[in-house]
């Protein structure tokens, strides 16, 4: 091939450097350059593709050839063609390559302003109701249909571990049973403690309940309340009677419908289609369990986290 002499020595196999002996010297460039000419085996052909003049394309195979201590390409008439040492690099260089073309264009879609990737942490209690009407309202703008929204629910312990780890770009939570430094937390809907009771339940015939009598009843509570109630409990020197501590407040709500237990729950919670009756709880009107939107300080949001991020807030405000 031209602008490439080939010596006809015979070259062992053993004479291809180790890994660990690999120097940095080989870049990406050859390495798109080296899986260009594999293709077309032929210089020319290869180098208009490219866009580079033959005699650099030629060089920088040389190099390689040079660094990896083989010769990857032979003369065949008037093109080239892989030798053995060619045809094993060029399987890993292509499967590489693309690997790697693959994690760029993945990493730029993600941050993209216009179709990017938004990973979202959420309650339980969030799941059948106030999330898809948030998501559906987000979606209905003809900016946002690119964006692609990740979903994941778990208590707020587990969220705040998800986001700590990097898996979500915010989580929307509970208060948290200790405070995180690395946190920064904004309230956006205030919550106020109830209690659920069936409509076959003696009191349903009531609308306030007291928390001494609550606590006279066995109880369904969620997981993600249960640290909060223990303290309003304590404090009032009043017994928390658990029946079942169960995670998600909205299967909570689910048990009370076919009357196992009494439940102590939030009002984000829909118990719309469900044959239950909420009672006030007298004591705790003034009590805020509010929803937090949470994200970890100093961290890089992509343009369409932070587009979703602003709807969520404008949007909050007007719950």
């Amino acid at each position: 091939a031209k602008g490439i002499e080939i010596d006809r020595k015979t070259i062992a196999v053993e004479n291809i450097k180790t890994l660990g002996e690999y120097e940095a010297v080989v870049n990406l460039t050859q390495l798109q350059y080296f899986r260009a000419l594999a293709q077309s085996q032929h210089y020319a052909s290869t180098a208009e593709r490219l866009g580079v003049a033959q005699s650099s394309l030629s060089r920088s195979i040389s190099a390689l050839e040079e660094e990896l201590g083989v010769y990857l390409f032979e003369k065949q008439g008037r093109n080239i063609r892989l030798t053995k040492y060619g045809e094993a690099y060029y399987c890993y260089i292509r499967d590489g390559l693309n690997l790697l073309e693959t994690g760029e264009k993945f990493v730029r879609d993600m941050a993209d302003p216009t179709c990017g990737e938004i990973n979202l942490g959420l309650i339980y209690s969030l799941g059948p109701k106030i999330m898809p009407d948030i998501i559906r309202r987000f979606a209905a703008r003809p900016e946002n249909r690119g964006f692609r929204i990740r979903l994941s629910q778990a208590p707020t312990t587990g969220l705040v571990q998800m986001l700590t780890e990097g898996q979500c770009d915010l989580i929307l939570c509970s208060p948290l049973e200790t405070p995180d430094p690395n946190l920064e937390l904004v309230e956006i809907l205030p919550r106020k403690f109830i209690v659920l009771v069936s409509i076959d339940h003696p009191l349903s015939a009531r609308e306030h309940i007291s928390l001494e009598e609550v606590s006279q009843y066995p109880l369904v509570v969620s997981t993600e309340q249960i640290s909060s109630l223990r303290r309003i409990f304590r404090s009032r020197g009043l017994p928390l009677n658990i029946l079942s501590e169960i995670q998600g407040e909205c299967a909570a709500a689910g048990l009370v419908d076919v009357n196992y237990g009494v439940a102590i729950l939030n009002t984000a919670v829909n118990y719309s289609d469900l044959n239950v009756k909420a009672l006030t709880l007298d004591e705790l009107e003034d009590y805020d369990f509010p929803l937090y939107l949470a994200q970890f300080k100093n961290r890089w949001l992509s343009p369409a986290v932070l587009t979703f991020r602003k709807f969520l807030l404008e949007e909050m405000e007007r719950w």
